[in-house]
């Protein structure tokens, strides 16, 4: 490590400790209701911007730090051993901004990366389409252009924070008469824009962490086209590749390891699963398999530090993931014994109970099959680009 990724790590945890407060834990944010949960990470985001702790990768120009990849990788891992909560404007941060950077006019960077920043805009992702998930090229939902406005007509779904995103970046199709990636764009909408309609999918464990918009004539200008009119699968490619950079493998070991850990507590309180041997193998099973995903990211990791980009190995990590997120409830739930079956959410204001944490988890599992890729669109990934399988 170097000295200067040393003195990075530093004047961070210098920092977290001036400024992390206890009402940040997990455990205390967990009792918020949403609204109040929301507005406190909003602050906090603020709070890390003013003092360029977010987006450290962006430009400095615009508000980072120009960090290395280095620096990235100790940014994760300090923030995780501080208990510190990510910044609320993820999607902002990881995958609008770096596109806007990218592919902007300087207007709509100076209009924009600020706002993201600071969490004064959160943003959202139109991607995702009935019909059109995993083949997003497939998608059906239209802009047309009248005069300096798009009018933007059909459904988005799956997606992320939209009852709480100020703006959307959103994919849709320019020229009706276009197939497949031909004829697309991007466009920046204001999710205050008359014709929006935002319908959260109450999941099976209570939550409701993705919505339905439908866009009704919805009138965006012209200035808020990202890049080329009709070349927006580049944008979207970007995008996408950005999702599965350096911070989401760091982030992945990190959140399954911490996951692992509190299974290890669960059954060491429990005489009867301590006992059990066929616990104790599925234990030893899920151990193994957590360091074997965390060997297989520091690989990618090198290739990172080299490279700089992701590339197709990515999907092998998130295929391992998929995995272990759902063989680490299941292995709990047994540990727990019939009590698992009886599930109920904690309210806001009541602290959640281990078997909660555990339910919730069990519940919500199955989504990793389908989150930020499908099991079968990454094994066609690693079947073609990694083992050079034909199509």
């Amino acid at each position: 490590m170097s000295d200067t990724t040393d003195a990075f790590r530093s004047e961070l945890r210098a920092w977290l400790k001036d400024n992390l407060g206890p009402e940040l834990r997990s455990e205390n944010l967990a009792q918020l209701a949403d609204g109040e949960r929301v507005a406190l990470l909003r602050r906090w985001q603020a709070r890390l911007a003013q003092d360029r702790w977010v987006a450290i990768t962006w430009p400095r120009a615009y508000g980072g730090r120009d960090a290395s990849i280095a620096e990235q990788i100790a940014y994760v891992e300090e923030m995780s051993q501080a208990g510190a909560p990510p910044a609320i404007n993820g999607l902002g941060i990881g995958i609008v901004g770096p596109p806007i950077i990218a592919f902007g006019t300087e207007e709509q960077k100076r209009e924009f990366a600020p706002k993201i920043l600071s969490a004064e805009h959160i943003w959202c992702c139109g991607f995702s389409e009935p019909g059109a998930g995993s083949d997003l090229a497939s998608l059906r939902t239209q802009a047309l252009l009248e005069g300096d406005e798009f009018v933007v007509t059909g459904q988005k779904v799956w997606t992320s924070l939209a009852q709480h995103a100020d703006w959307c970046m959103v994919f849709c199709r320019t020229d009706p008469e276009s197939k497949r990636r031909q004829g697309v764009s991007v466009l920046l909408v204001d999710m205050k824009s008359p014709g929006i309609t935002v319908r959260p999918l109450r999941q099976i464990n209570g939550q409701a962490e993705f919505n339905e918009v439908f866009f009704e004539d919805v009138r965006v200008p012209r200035r808020n086209l990202l890049g080329e009119l009709h070349n927006g699968w580049q944008i979207v490619t970007s995008a996408l590749q950005n999702e599965r950079g350096i911070m989401y493998v760091v982030e992945m070991q990190i959140a399954l390891k911490r996951q692992r850990d509190e299974i290890v507590r669960l059954i060491r309180n429990d005489e009867r699963a301590r006992r059990d041997p066929l616990t104790r193998q599925k234990l030893a099973n899920l151990y193994l398999g957590v360091e074997t995903f965390r060997s297989t990211c520091q690989r990618i990791l090198v290739k990172l530090l080299r490279a700089g980009m992701p590339g197709p190995e990515a999907s092998i990590i998130k295929l391992h993931w998929t995995k272990l997120t759902q063989t680490m409830p299941t292995v709990s739930m047994s540990a727990i014994g019939p009590f698992a079956q009886i599930y109920d959410p904690p309210q806001p204001g009541e602290r959640s109970d281990p078997a909660q944490w555990v339910q919730a988890s069990y519940l919500g599992a199955p989504a990793a099959s389908i989150a930020s890729g499908t099991t079968e669109i990454m094994k066609g990934i690693i079947a073609m680009q990694v083992l050079g399988l034909p199509r």
